[in-house]
């Protein structure tokens, strides 16, 4: 029976990687189920009318489980897997194929199977709170209105620019995931700024921060679901910024494709500079 080539892997609590799809001495993958997109809770109401009214939907936890089938010194293998496999711990799973090289974390739940056959087979299953697949590699995007042209080292005859300065700034960020995902903005500041608003274009979201920003500050803003925040660290300290979010402010979620982004402050727009990182996310693979 035909199966596409893949890799499998797995981190354990203590940090540790084990190798399965490639382990043929040992374990065969036999089968890995629920590596396709999990299934949808839609909320709603009933209505006077005919059907109902839809309130709001959400995934549910992805349930992967792992089918392994033992070889060479069975008790010895069984017993290894007991080790990779804590019971109620956290783990990552490594997966690969031709398209997509992904991860996802989750908790141990079982590790079962029958022990008194000729072909004896393990069955591990993960649940993972967060269903969604993430990219190995972070994508990352610099936004300033001062734009590099040139690179160091060079030898030139005639003056040329290494940089100029955009009227607009204005970058363009790629999600190559097949759903939404949130973003990590470290603004640097390089000196004083004053009323800074950050555009998704594509989405017309508007992050804003009223606040006065001196050179040297750093500031975070974290919008991935479960971690959201909004700091600036100055002088070794770090102030909470989330008092000082501008009406019609959101956490921006950036759409599969192109996502426009561009800024603008009342005072001092040469003096930031942002970058973006963007960890893909997939609905399966």
């Amino acid at each position: 029976m035909f199966r596409p080539a893949f890799t499998l892997k797995i981190e354990n609590a203590k940090g540790q990687t084990f190798e399965l799809s490639n382990n043929v001495g040992n374990y065969i993958v036999a089968d890995v189920s629920g590596l396709t997109r999990p299934n949808t809770d839609i909320n709603t109401s009933e209505s006077s009318a005919d059907g109902s009214y839809f309130n709001s939907a959400k995934l549910q936890s992805r349930n992967i489980v792992i089918t392994l089938r033992l070889r060479g010194d069975i008790e010895t293998n069984r017993q290894q897997l007991y080790t990779i496999f804590t019971m109620k711990e956290n783990c990552t799973i490594y997966y690969r194929n031709k398209n997509r090289n992904v991860r996802i974390k989750g908790y141990v739940e079982v590790l079962d199977g029958s022990i008194f056959t000729n072909k004896e087979e393990i069955q591990i299953s993960i649940i993972c709170p967060n269903p969604y697949f993430e990219g190995l590699t972070a994508i990352q995007e610099e936004l300033s209105r001062i734009v590099k042209l040139f690179e160091f080292p060079f030898s030139i005859q005639e003056p040329i620019p290494i940089s100029e300065i955009q009227a607009l700034p204005f970058c363009t960020i790629q999600n190559g995931g097949d759903m939404k995902c949130g973003c990590i903005l470290e603004i640097s500041i390089l000196g004083d700024v004053k009323g800074l608003r950050i555009y998704n274009t594509t989405t017309q979201e508007m992050f804003g921060i009223d606040y006065d920003f001196q050179a040297g500050d750093i500031i975070m803003i974290d919008t991935t679901t479960g971690n959201k925040k909004c700091i600036v660290k100055r002088n070794n300290a770090e102030i909470n910024l989330l008092f000082y979010r501008a009406v019609g402010s959101k956490w921006f979620q950036l759409v599969s494709g192109a996502n426009d982004f561009t800024f603008r402050v009342s005072e001092g727009q040469e003096f930031v500079k942002i970058l973006f990182t963007v960890v893909e996310r997939f609905g399966g693979v």
